[in-house]
């Protein structure tokens, strides 16, 4: 055996090894952040608005569904070995939005950042719209290929 196939072997080990440690750590994430669902829903505040809780409820579970595309994406790279943009452009159009349901909220809570917060969101609108397009962009070419 040459030293470059050995050299390769080694290297596509410790890639998949680095990938498999990383999915591990976004489970156990993914499933501590439900469990603090859990708890969020049990000890539901009315003290501190229905509002905020359920926005807090919903912040947690995109986040959940961000990890899982993460894990999705690490997957496809281990099965594949290699590295797809579509699962990113996922991730990022959940965090948008993710990002505009807490704004939606702060408005509430801090009215004097009103402007801040409307450009934020437009920001955001804006880059989710680009996010989108080249989904739909990049599965127009994979159609035609």
């Amino acid at each position: 055996m040459n030293w470059k196939k050995i050299i390769d072997v080694l290297f596509l080990f410790a890639e998949n090894s680095i990938y498999l440690l990383i999915g591990v750590i976004l489970t156990v994430a993914s499933y501590f952040i439900i469990y603090n669902i859990a708890v969020e829903m049990v000890h539901f505040s009315f003290d501190s608005g229905i509002i905020r809780s359920v926005v807090e409820i919903l912040d947690q579970t995109l986040l959940v569904l961000m990890l899982i595309e993460i894990l999705y994406t690490i997957r496809v790279s281990l099965k594949e070995h290699v590295l797809k943009p579509e699962p990113f452009l996922i991730v990022a159009v959940i965090a948008a939005v993710r990002r505009i349901l807490i704004i939606s909220v702060e408005v509430a809570h801090v009215p004097e950042r009103f402007n801040q917060f409307m450009i934020e969101i437009s920001v955001l609108g804006v880059l989710i719209f680009v996010f989108i397009a080249g989904m739909m962009i990049m599965k127009k070419m994979k159609n035609e290929a």
